[in-house]
């Protein structure tokens, strides 16, 4: 039996259930307190604990996309760009060194709270705060805290193992435009396609009408000499043999060829699939098992089989959404082997862009 080229990460206890996340995302009513390692200031060079940046809003994908100027999509179709910033932050009480520092996303309203305090405070690097999310709508409070400031040596200590923001975000983007690139080609595809139906279409209707026709509307007697006729005829038989035969035997070598060909063109794409399969999937169709709403964890199933796969940054699960539904997601897998969905939606028509994104073909 060969060995397998890949082997199945699997659940040995319950703690493997909690997938640690660098990120910290809040749900109504939910808080954290932690010390802010940044400034709220993008003029700032040395400031690797905050980066601000430019996103949309995919409706249809339900989530938002980072904005990439010249080629973005969005800007295009008229969809002004709204800010949010990424900031770090450190629990020094985690359990794990791992779980110590955590991303937090900020809207455009809690970035500018933030910004208030920070000039009120004299700004908020080292500072402890308690930070409550009040609704469902991006509504934050934000409250510095009695706790004893971090001193620039305890700060300088956390920071050694603080990720790129910067990265985090560029490798977003990037996913999301090939995710909608990818629809960009379906759509040409259509269009294609219906562009040679209507060919097809023209082409039927104009051998439809035309007919015969002679002088006075009447078929033209053709006088030919019965002898000729035979003679010319002879010798087309016998050239047509005679090609007929050469065009075989090249048929048959071409053929063979093609046959090695295609072999080799099969083998090399079932090779590159497997590759790419085992590390993502691109608007794959699945039907909902289970969905833990606490932890944004999916368990998902196909004809391929089952799949646990966890919401990513930014990412919100489609509204309505529970066992037995139908979702369409993209994902792809981290350092640890496990699957994060970087797009889904309920399975319906349509496309993940805004409308008037890409001018149509007449």
């Amino acid at each position: 039996m060969a060995k397998q080229k890949y082997a199945v990460r699997t659940v040995r206890n319950k703690e493997d259930r909690k997938r640690p996340s660098v990120f910290l995302r809040l749900k109504t009513d939910e808080y954290f307190k932690g010390y802010a390692l940044f400034e709220p200031d993008p003029e700032l060079e040395d400031n690797p604990g905050y980066f601000e940046y430019y996103d949309h809003w995919d409706a249809q994908a339900n989530q938002y996309v980072p904005c990439v100027g010249e080629k973005c999509v969005f800007c295009r179709a008229n969809d002004n760009p709204s800010t949010r910033a990424l900031t770090l932050w450190y629990f020094p009480d985690a359990d794990k060194p791992a779980e110590q520092l955590k991303v937090f996303t900020m809207n455009f309203s809690t970035v500018n709270d933030i910004t208030d305090i920070s000039e009120e405070e004299e700004g908020v690097l080292g500072k402890h705060f308690r930070v409550k999310r009040l609704s469902d709508k991006g509504e934050y409070r934000l409250r510095p805290t009695s706790e004893k400031k971090m001193t620039k040596k305890a700060i300088k200590e956390a920071m050694k193992e603080a990720p790129e923001l910067d990265e985090i975000v560029q490798r977003q983007a990037k996913i999301q435009m090939e995710r909608l690139a990818a629809l960009d080609a379906l759509e040409e595809d259509d269009d294609d396609i219906e562009d040679e139906d209507d060919e097809d279409e023209d082409e039927d209707e104009i051998k439809s009408k035309s007919k015969t026709k002679t002088k006075g509307g009447k078929k033209a007697v053709e006088e030919d000499d019965d002898e000729d006729e035979e003679d010319d005829e002879d010798e087309d038989e016998d050239e047509d043999e005679d090609e007929d035969e050469d065009e075989d035997e090249n048929d048959e070598e071409d053929e063979d060829e093609d046959e090695d060909e295609d072999e080799d063109e099969d083998e090399d794409e079932d090779e590159d699939d497997e590759d790419e399969e085992a590390e993502e999937l691109t608007k794959a169709e699945f039907e909902v098992v289970k969905f833990q709403e606490k932890d944004e964890v999916f368990t998902l199933k196909n004809d391929d089989g089952k799949v646990e796969a966890w919401l990513g940054q930014d990412v919100e699960a489609p509204e309505g959404v529970k066992k037995g539904s139908k979702v369409v997601i993209t994902a792809e897998k981290d350092d640890e082997g496990d699957w994060v969905i970087t797009a889904i939606s309920a399975k319906k028509s349509g496309r993940g862009r805004p409308k008037g994104s890409k001018n149509k073909k007449k």
